[in-house]
C-alpha cells in the first residue's frame, strides 16, 4: 500500500467510513454529524458577532461614550453566554460522534479479527502486524477521535475563512504604493498579507515536520512492544519465578524500553525543530495584524474600533489558513495510527482472500452431510510458507470410534486438528465433517474471564444444566474443592494448576456432551491415575461419542480402538494405520486396578506382589 498522504487518507476512509452507511448506526451517525456541523456554523456566527462588537466597543471607548459602553457590556454578556452554550453543546456532540464511530469501527475490526481463526492465522502470516490488540484498543481510538476533531476544525476554518475574508476585504480598502516610479493600487491588501503569512508558515511547517509521521509510527509501535513485554511477564509470572528468569526478563524490558526511548528521542527532535517555527509564529500572531492595519489607522481611514476589528479579522483569517501549523504534530500522530489500522485490515483482507482461493490451493472443509463420519480425502497439510508437513492422507473415522494419532514432535499432529477445525487452510485436499456437535480440546484450555460457572458453560450454556449437575461433574473429575466456588470470579487460568485446568476442560466437555471430541495432548498435565479417570469418564458418560486424540503418553492406547501414526517421509509425514491393540480387556482391567492400588497406598505390596496375590486368589476360588 502506498504511504503517500492521499493514499493513506483514502485507504482509511475506505476502512472506516462505513459507519455512516451501517444499518444500525447510520441514522444516529448522520444526526450527530449534521448537528455538529450546524453548531460549528453557529459558533462561527458568534465569532462574527464578537468581531462587530469589538469594533463598536473600541469606537465608543475612543469617543468616551459611557452609556454606549454600558450597553455594549450587556451585549458582551449575551455573546459570552451564547458562546459558552454553543461550545459546550458542540463538545458533547463531538465526543458522542467520536465514541459512536470508535465503537462501530472496534466492533467491525474485532468481528473480522476474531472470526474463523484469523486471530491465530494473523500471527503466523503477518509478521509486520504486531500487537493487533493495541491497534484495536489505541490506534482506533486515536484515528476516530482525531478524525472527528480535524473534520470539525477544518469546517470551522472554511466557514471562518469565508466569513472573515469578506470582513477583511471590506476593511482593507485600497492600498497605494509607489513602485518603480509608478503608483500602484492594491485592493484588499490585508487579505493578501494574511494569505501570504499563513502560506509561508504552512510550507515551513510541512518542511520541518514531515518526518514526524514516520517518527510517530515507530514510537507507537515501540510503545505497543513495551506493553506486550510487560503483559507477557505478568501472564507468565509463575514460570519466570520458578526458573529464576527475572534477570532475563529485566534485560528484555530494558531492551524494549531502550527501543522506545530511541523512538521517543527521534520524535522529540522532530517536534523540537517544528516548535522553533510554531513558537515564533505564535509570538508574531497578535502583532502582525496591527502592523498590517496600521497604515489605514494612521491615515485616518479607520477609527480605533476599525483597527481592532481589522486585527481580529486578520487573526481569524490567519488562524483559518494556519490549520496545518497548529495541528501538524497531532496530524502526524493521527497518520501513524490510521496507517496501523489500515494495515491490520489489509492483512485481514489478505487472510479472507486466502480462504477464497481455489480448492487446489488450500484445504477445503466441507460441512456436515448425512454421513456421520469424518473423511480426510487426499489431505496434505503444509506450513504457510508451502513446506509440506503431512503428505496426502486418506482417513475415514466412523462413529463411535476412538482413534489415537501419534508421531514425532513437529510431524504435524496438532496441525491436522487445526485443519479439521477450519483454522489451518494451508495445504490441499478435502475434509468432510461429520454430523453432530464437535468439541476441540487443546493442550492448554481456554478459560474466559468470569465465574467458574461461566468457564464450565463456555462457549455457551447448555440447556437443563443445574448447579447440582455442575458440582457432580466436578466431583467426577476429582475437583471437589471447587464445587462450592461456582459463583466466584477469578483468573482461573492463573490460580488453577495445569492439571486442574485440564480436569475442568474435561468437566466442561462432559457437560456439553458433544458427538465428536478432538483432543490435542489434553491429558499431558495429568498423572496416570488422573488420565485414566478422565478417559474412563468419557467412555462411560459419552459412549456414543467419537474421540480423536493426539498424544504420545503411554496408556492412552488403552482407551482407543484404533491408532494412526505419522511416519516421516521426504514429502512430509505419512499417516499410517496400526493394528488395534490385542491385549485382553480383562488383563488391562487387572493392570489398571493393581497399578492404581500400588500408587495409592505406600504400605501395600508392590504391583507384581498384588498381581501374584490376585492370581492365587483366583486359583483358590477355582479349587
Amino acid at each position: 500500500m502506498s504511504d503517500t498522504p492521499h493514499a493513506s487518507i483514502k485507504a482509511f476512509a475506505v476502512v472506516a467510513c462505513g459507519y455512516w452507511i451501517a444499518p444500525n448506526y447510520r441514522l444516529v451517525a448522520w444526526l450527530l454529524t449534521v448537528s455538529l456541523a450546524i453548531l460549528v456554523g453557529a459558533n462561527v456566527g458568534i465569532a462574527l458577532w464578537l468581531n462587530v462588537w469589538n469594533r463598536d466597543f473600541f469606537n465608543a471607548l475612543e469617543k468616551k461614550d459611557l452609556p454606549l459602553l454600558f450597553d455594549l457590556l450587556w451585549i458582551l454578556a449575551a455573546i459570552v453566554i451564547s458562546a459558552g452554550i454553543g461550545v459546550a453543546i458542540q463538545l458533547h456532540l463531538k465526543r458522542r460522534l467520536q465514541m459512536n464511530w470508535r465503537t462501530w469501527l472496534s466492533h467491525t475490526t474485532v468481528h473480522r479479527w476474531l472470526h474463523s481463526g484469523r486471530q491465530y492465522q494473523l500471527g503466523l502470516l503477518a509478521d509486520e502486524i504486531d500487537n493487533p490488540d493495541g491497534r484495536i484498543a489505541e490506534d482506533i481510538r486515536v484515528s476516530t477521535e482525531f478524525a472527528v476533531e480535524f473534520a470539525a476544525s477544518i469546517l470551522q476554518c472554511i466557514l471562518q475563512l469565508i466569513t472573515f475574508l469578506g470582513v477583511l476585504w471590506t476593511l482593507s480598502g485600497d492600498f497605494h504604493i509607489a513602485l518603480f516610479g509608478a503608483e500602484r493600487n492594491i485592493p484588499g491588501y490585508m487579505v493578501w498579507c494574511a494569505v501570504a503569512y499563513a502560506l509561508i508558515g504552512s510550507l515551513l511547517t510541512y518542511a520541518l515536520g514531515r518526518g514526524l509521521i514516520d517518527a510517530g509510527n515507530v514510537r507507537q509501535g515501540r510503545e505497543a512492544d513495551f506493553r506486550s513485554v510487560l503483559t507477557r511477564a505478568r501472564e507468565h509470572a509463575e514460570g519466570i519465578a520458578l526458573m529464576r528468569g527475572e534477570e532475563d526478563e529485566r534485560e528484555r524490558l530494558r531492551g524494549s524500553l531502550f527501543d522506545l526511548r530511541t523512538a521517543w528521542n527521534r520524535q522529540t527532535r522532530g517536534q523540537g525543530n517544528l516548535s522553533l517555527l510554531t513558537s515564533s509564529l505564535a509570538y508574531l500572531a497578535p502583532i502582525v495584524p496591527l502592523i498590517v492595519a496600521l497604515p489605514r489607522y494612521l491615515g485616518g481611514q479607520i477609527q480605533l474600533g476599525g483597527l481592532m476589528q481589522t486585527a481580529q479579522a486578520f487573526s481569524s483569517v490567519q488562524w483559518a489558513l494556519s490549520w496545518l501549523i497548529d495541528n501538524f504534530p497531532k496530524f502526524a500522530e493521527w497518520r501513524a495510527s490510521t496507517n496501523r489500522v489500515v494495515h491490520l485490515h489489509v492483512a485481514l483482507t489478505n487472510l479472507e482472500a486466502t480462504a477464497e482461493v481455489g480448492e487446489n490451493e488450500r484445504i477445503t472443509v466441507h460441512p456436515a452431510t448425512e454421513d456421520d463420519r469424518l473423511l480426510l480425502r487426499e489431505l496434505g497439510v503444509a506450513r504457510p510458507d508451502g513446506v509440506m508437513l503431512v503428505a496426502e492422507a486418506e482417513v475415514e473415522i466412523k462413529r463411535p470410534e476412538r482413534v489415537l494419532i501419534r508421531g514425532q514432535s513437529g510431524s504435524g499432529k496438532s496441525t491436522i486438528m487445526r485443519a479439521v477445525a477450519g483454522v489451518w487452510p494451508w495445504g490441499r485436499g478435502a475434509i468432510h465433517l461429520p454430523t453432530g456437535k464437535i468439541t476441540f480440546m487443546p493442550q492448554k484450555p481456554y478459560f474466559p474471564l468470569g465465574t467458574l460457572r461461566d468457564v464450565m458453560h463456555y462457549p455457551e450454556a447448555p440447556e437443563g444444566i443445574t448447579d447440582d449437575v455442575l458440582k457432580d461433574t466436578l466431583h467426577k473429575v476429582g475437583l471437589d474443592h471447587l464445587r462450592d466456588r461456582l459463583d466466584e470470579t477469578e483468573r482461573w487460568d492463573q490460580i488453577l494448576s495445569g492439571g486442574e485446568q485440564q480436569r475442568v476442560a474435561f468437566a466442561r466437555t462432559l457437560i456439553h456432551k458433544p458427538d465428536w471430541i478432538f483432543m490435542d495432548e489434553a491429558t499431558s498435565a495429568l498423572d496416570e491415575v488422573g488420565q485414566e479417570n478422565v478417559m474412563k469418564l468419557l467412555i462411560e458418560e459419552l459412549p456414543e461419542t467419537s474421540v480423536v486424540s493426539i498424544g504420545h503418553r503411554p496408556g492412552l492406547e488403552l482407551f482407543h480402538t484404533r491408532e494412526l501414526t505419522l511416519v516421516q517421509g521426504e514429502e512430509g509425514a505419512r499417516l499410517e494405520a496400526l493394528q488395534a491393540l490385542a491385549a485382553p480387556r480383562a488383563l488391562r482391567d487387572v493392570y489398571r486396578r493393581m497399578s492404581a492400588a500400588s500408587r495409592g497406598h505406600r504400605r501395600t505390596p508392590g504391583f507384581w506382589a498384588n498381581l501374584a496375590i490376585n492370581l492365587r486368589q483366583q486359583r483358590g476360588r477355582r479349587a
